[in-house]
């Protein structure tokens, strides 16, 4: 192997584990937090950052092809309806008027 094919590798394989290690702390902090929108925070900050840093690492791997632009596509898609989703569960939490515990506010 050439210095830039490790490189790419080692470039690559760093993507990889800093996407496993967002997601990882992601799933933490779901299990952690008790209130819903600390939760929906966690859950859709490090489920971003980490399918991105995924995405990232495969594509340096793999190199450019079609297979490429599919991924290219694919993070766009999880970008916009990730974001979406959880802005959208975080508003009806606040409009529902529930407080930390489940009940009811007054």
């Amino acid at each position: 192997m050439t210095a830039l094919e490790w490189i790419r590798f080692l470039l690559g394989a760093l993507l990889l584990l800093s996407g496993t290690f967002f997601i990882v702390s992601s799933v933490v902090g779901n299990f952690r937090f008790r209130y819903v929108l600390a939760r929906m925070h966690a859950a859709g900050l490090g489920d971003t950052l980490g399918t991105l840093l995924l995405f990232a690492g495969i594509l340096i791997l793999c190199g450019f092809s079609v297979f490429t632009l599919k991924l290219l596509l694919i993070i766009l898609l999880m970008w916009t309806t990730g974001a979406v989703s959880s802005h959208l569960i975080m508003q009806m939490e606040i409009n529902s008027g529930s407080s930390a515990d489940g009940r009811k506010e007054k």
